[in-house]
């Protein structure tokens, strides 16, 4: 585990309507250090990042209810400055489609599904330069 001072502990939110990936990469992301919170759709999302912003937002383009696209829009024009990873499912959209949706949303990078451990890390790390 990366020892991290806990008071500069970077916060991630995950967001995901898949509940068992969510569980899985936030339990990888906690286990490096990053304090992780959870949010299943674009609402819920943004009411926990209004609470309290977070330093990175990792969000999953294509859900139900308030889907990644409506959710980044919005967070990216609430005042608290955040960076973006968007993830989206290979099968369903082109992994070069993603990233161009992705940077035109304002997203640090973009992680087509399924991808491995160290390409999200590496992602985290990148983004929280």
């Amino acid at each position: 585990m990366t020892n991290l001072n806990l008071q500069s502990r970077p916060r991630i939110l995950l967001i995901d309507d898949e509940t068992e990936l969510r569980t899985l990469m936030g339990m990888v992301l906690s286990d490096e250090g990053y304090e992780i919170s959870h949010a299943s759709n674009g609402n819920e999302a943004i009411r926990l990042h209004r609470e309290n912003p977070f330093n990175l937002i990792i969000a999953e383009l294509v859900m139900k209810d308030k889907n990644g696209f409506e959710t980044l829009s919005e967070l990216r024009r609430q005042a608290a400055p955040t960076r973006f990873i968007a993830t989206a499912n290979s099968s369903w959209l082109p992994p070069e489609l993603v990233l161009q949706m992705a940077r035109q949303l304002g997203a640090h990078s973009a992680l087509s599904k399924p991808f491995q451990h160290e390409e999200m890390l590496a992602a985290v790390r990148n983004a929280l330069k």
